[in-house]
């Protein structure tokens, strides 16, 4: 049997684990404050017993469903921060040049032949 593992970031505040959806088959969402990850397989796995669910198998791609749709939202959300804050410089009239790959404030010498 395998243990359940999770992203560590600072900012995560639970895991969700998206089931049915429905009043039969709720889905979950468990709070890392506090918490060990030996508390959290032990958690996870109770609370899918509950469901039905105890196939190795399936616990294991139901949390690596999870896994994959948080990486998705974060890096949504970082798209989000880093399109705000570009926006922000345009509206202060800065002007934007691409460097390996990141937007950034170019700065243009600012005249005077010599």
């Amino acid at each position: 049997m395998g243990n359940i593992a999770f992203q560590p970031d600072p900012g995560r505040l639970g895991l969700y684990v998206p089931l049915g959806q429905t009043k039969d088959g709720p889905s979950l969402v468990i709070p890392f404050y506090k918490m060990e990850r030996s508390e959290l397989d032990e958690i996870v796995r109770a609370a899918l017993e509950e469901q039905g669910i105890t196939e190795e198998s399936e616990v294991q791609a139901i949390i690596d469903e999870a896994e994959t749709q948080y990486e998705e939202r974060r890096k949504v959300e970082e798209a989000r921060v880093e399109l705000r804050r570009l926006m922000e410089l345009k509206k202060q009239g800065a002007k934007l040049m691409r460097m390996g790959g990141k937007w950034n404030q170019a700065f243009y010498p600012t005249g005077g032949r010599r």
